[in-house]
């Protein structure tokens, strides 16, 4: 099973962040699905059906960006609606249930969320194309600073105390935000 198929099942959270890394990786490879097979399908497959499958996954995702014009930013359509599922689910648990721990959780979290929103309108200021794809909801700006935290690290960068602090709050809410997702998915 793909890493991207196991995510999706157990944590949702993974998975939109994993597949906005593939997007990314697929960009910096200029979608060229040789670059991609040379430099992460062939290192990561131990098996020629495995790399066959893989391959011809991201020859999908590849395809997939092309056409909906996804060359320099923008998510692929199915991880966009695991986003608006993730947002609605945040909605109807703030002022539908009211769940008092989610709340709870948000409210310790919001100060960081509008820094979040503030910063984004911030660095997108200039060309108008860039503007109208602001962020759009708390559920994004939280996932936009975990991936920005997560690409950090990658690339081994100092984060400070308050950053880690702040992003700490806003993991805990998403935590509590998907784990409520697979709940609802499965009936529990």
């Amino acid at each position: 099973m793909f890493v991207s198929q196991e995510k999706l099942k157990s944590n949702l959270a993974e998975y939109i962040l994993y597949m906005w890394h593939v997007e990314d990786l697929v960009r910096a490879y200029q979608f060229d699905l040789e670059k991609i097979d040379e430099n992460i399908i062939s290192r990561n497959t131990s098996s020629d059906v495995q790399q066959i499958q893989l391959k011809n996954w991201y020859k999908g995702i590849v395809n997939e960006m092309k056409q909906a014009k996804l060359l320099q930013r923008g998510h692929l359509k199915e991880v966009e609606e695991k986003m608006v599922e993730l947002n609605l689910l945040h909605i109807t648990l703030l002022n539908h249930i009211k769940n008092k721990e989610y709340i709870m959780l948000y409210d310790r979290a919001k100060p960081e969320i509008e820094e979040l929103k503030k910063r984004s309108e911030i660095s997108k200021e200039g060309s108008e194309e860039i503007k109208s794809k602001a962020v759009k909801s708390d559920i994004e700006a939280c996932f936009n600073g975990l991936y920005g935290i997560w690409m950090l690290r990658l690339q081994k960068k100092q984060i400070s105390e308050e950053t880690s602090s702040a992003m700490n709050k806003i993991s805990n809410l998403i935590a509590y935000l998907t784990r409520s997702y697979h709940s609802t998915m499965n009936g529990i």
